[in-house]
């Protein structure tokens, strides 16, 4: 039997059909998130704000499935400073990894088409991480979504891949403060602190426009 993504991870659908989340679905889905934060560990802290972070690498094993991504948010404060320092490090060496260790007993990859029916493909080169949905949750066993994107090669279009994963541990490693001091050195430590301070309230700053302002407000403290 056909299984629909609109049934197993309704909050994903919209990525592959033409659909919209109704907002106790989603107040339900927060609700289960907000109850077994423990349970979900450093990866809670992180839901909703990995999207646009491109894979660096990936590894799949029988009992685990291990990717390592440039943290799009820190990444976009990183582009800030350079900017507004006027500092000359390329664009592309703004990489801030964030590695997620999933602890698995099932993994597919799967296509999903315009209806909805999720088809298994092979495990394929993925370029950029877009959202998640935590699926269930209990003491034995997390059900994941992950949608990501596969970049066209040639004339072939890029699409959405959808991954489904049970698992029963999750481990998030933030590696991120060691790139930036490889990166900047010990220069501009206060600002990223105050970026992790505001980062870590909860504050939303995966938006460039915000993460100017973000500096400007923090130039504003140090310069009172």
């Amino acid at each position: 039997m056909t299984i629909k993504i609109q049934d197993i991870a309704p909050l994903l659908a919209d990525h592959f059909v033409d659909i919209e989340s109704d907002a106790m679905t989603f107040d339900e889905n927060n609700k289960l998130v907000a109850d077994n934060a423990q349970r979900l560990g450093l990866y809670h802290k992180y839901l909703g704000l990995l999207h646009d972070s491109w894979f660096i690498k990936t590894n799949i094993t029988a009992d685990k499935f291990s990717i390592t991504l440039n943290d799009f948010t820190t990444h976009v404060f990183s582009d800030v400073i350079v900017d507004k320092k006027k500092l000359k490090i390329d664009h592309d060496k703004l990489v801030f990894p964030i590695q997620l260790d999933f602890e698995t007993t099932n993994l597919t990859f799967n296509t999903v088409d315009e209806e909805g029916n999720i088809k298994s493909i092979e495990p394929t080169t993925i370029n950029e991480y877009l959202y998640e949905q935590i699926i269930s949750i209990d003491k034995e066993k997390i059900e994941i979504g992950l949608v990501v994107w596969k970049d066209g090669i040639d004339d072939e279009q890029g699409q959405h891949i959808l991954i489904l994963l049970n698992v029963k541990n999750i481990t998030l490693t933030e590696l991120q403060g060691n790139a930036w001091k490889e990166i900047f050195g010990n220069t501009y430590d206060n600002y990223y602190k105050y970026f992790k301070t505001q980062l870590d309230t909860g504050r939303y700053l995966s938006d460039q426009s915000i993460c100017y302002e973000l500096y400007d407000e923090y130039e504003g403290q140090i310069n009172s």
